[in-house]
């Protein structure tokens, strides 16, 4: 038994197919076939159903696999440490990002935070909450840029900022005038809203519910951008976190009164090997002047 023999059978688990594993694995057909074989032999069990045109786990296939990934997981941890351990997020960093903070986020610090990391190869991934703590579960990124939420408390986390909720609307609504807004004056707006799956529009429509507006059907969109393009075109408001509030022709951006608002973390496995880089990360980041700034001038 070796570790590329546990690697053959979690590409194929993955895959259900065994090509399209040994190509992932860069390992011919027949040499992945052979050591799977040679490792079902050795462990006396059949880990695959090979009667159907996909390949399936057995019973007894999916008991092993759940240790399977975490020997693999434990031997990338060890790997990991050995390399690095005197040089935190030295290498590649895969770090994901949601929607809804990347492109307000990333143009302002970017290239600051590539200097102050010589050492690191960041490389940045937009993907919603629960695709991004997945792809955190299973090693496919280092660490995740998202609003808190409840699933949090399973990993590491570190504050970077928080940021209120504000309306967005056109200037041509007559609301557009006020200097605020309750959340209740906007019973007689048709209010859009992101679509399932993005933490933000979760986060919007607590707040929404407990003050009894209700949530327009007619349009759930996957950008916020392609909202506030109906937005300044006078069909409808939706809600905008403080950093996206940039300067848009024929949108108004409101203060909600009572003030609501999201924190925005940093977080990671909490046996990520470089967790001292993650805090170091996220100190820079949220003490990074440019960043304060954007939120300072949000409403000017």
């Amino acid at each position: 038994m070796n570790l590329k023999d546990l690697e053959y059978v979690k590409a194929v688990a993955h895959f259900k197919h065994f090509r399209k594993a040994a190509d992932a694995c860069y390992v011919s057909q027949p040499t992945l076939s052979g050591q799977i074989k040679k490792l079902e032999h050795e462990l006396g069990v059949t880990l695959f159903d090979r009667s159907t045109k996909h390949v399936t786990l057995t019973t007894q296939g999916e008991r092993l696999l759940t240790q399977i990934k975490v020997i693999l997981e434990q031997t990338q941890i060890l790997k990991e440490l050995a390399a690095t351990s005197s040089a935190p997020l030295q290498g590649k960093v895969r770090i994901g990002i949601i929607p809804t903070i990347a492109p307000y986020l990333l143009p302002t610090l970017l290239t600051s935070m590539k200097e102050a990391f010589a050492q690191s190869q960041f490389a940045f991934v937009e993907m919603q909450t629960a695709t991004l703590l997945n792809a955190l579960d299973n090693g496919e990124l280092d660490i995740a840029i998202l609003a808190d939420v409840p699933e949090l408390k399973l990993y590491h986390t570190v504050n970077l900022y928080k940021e209120d909720f504000l309306v967005a609307m056109s200037e041509q609504n007559t609301l557009a005038q006020r200097d605020k807004i309750a959340l209740d004056e906007l019973r007689s707006c048709s209010l859009l809203m992101l679509s399932d799956g993005h933490c933000f529009k979760d986060q919007a429509q607590q707040f929404c519910f407990a003050a009894g507006v209700d949530v327009s059907n007619e349009y759930l969109g996957n950008s916020l951008e392609t909202l506030l393009a109906l937005v300044a075109m006078d069909d409808g408001v939706t809600f905008v976190p403080k950093l996206a509030c940039v300067e848009r022709a024929g949108i108004s951006y409101l203060p909600i009164f009572p003030p609501q608002q999201r924190s925005i973390v940093l977080a990671s496995r909490k046996h990520y090997p470089h967790l001292a880089g993650v805090d170091k990360l996220a100190l820079w980041l949220s003490e990074h002047p440019s960043l304060g700034q954007q939120l300072v001038k949000a409403l000017r």
